[in-house]
């Protein structure tokens, strides 16, 4: 059974560095998928859970924390098309306060409920015109 660090090479060829406690990921490690993502920060029940980094194939990255595999509380994410948005997550949707911004200049500083926006929020243009005022279901 393993406990303590190690490396551990899955049939697919992704691989895992880090922690284990009975033959479970848990504590620090990194794990690396064969597409090139990779993800380094806190395991728990061999799932990611705490603070971590995860960068996907594509460029993008999500900074923050995550709850059962699932990103959760405070976190960024950069896409990499130029969008980031820094705020509150929940089950991997933006959820609570957040800001959202766009490589055109455009920003959304409010709430959201299950990646939408909702409820108090303002939307500012690349040319400086903005609403404020109340959101529903994204609009």
């Amino acid at each position: 059974m393993a406990n303590g660090y190690g490396e551990y090479t899955h049939i697919n060829g992704s691989k895992y560095k880090g922690e284990f406690v009975d033959d479970v990921q848990e504590g620090q490690g990194e794990e690396e998928w064969v597409d090139g993502a990779k993800y380094v920060g806190s395991y728990f029940g061999g799932q990611k859970h705490g603070y971590g980094v995860y960068k996907w194939a594509n460029g993008s990255v999500y900074r923050g924390n995550w709850d059962n595999n699932k990103i959760s509380g405070y976190g960024e994410y950069f896409w990499n098309d130029g969008r980031e948005y820094k705020g509150n997550w929940k089950d991997n949707n933006m959820h609570g306060q957040g800001v959202y911004t766009w490589a055109d200049g455009r920003m959304y500083e409010g709430e959201y409920v299950n990646d939408k926006k909702e409820g108090y929020g303002t939307y500012t243009y690349p040319d400086g015109r903005s609403y404020q005022g109340e959101w529903k279901n994204g609009k």
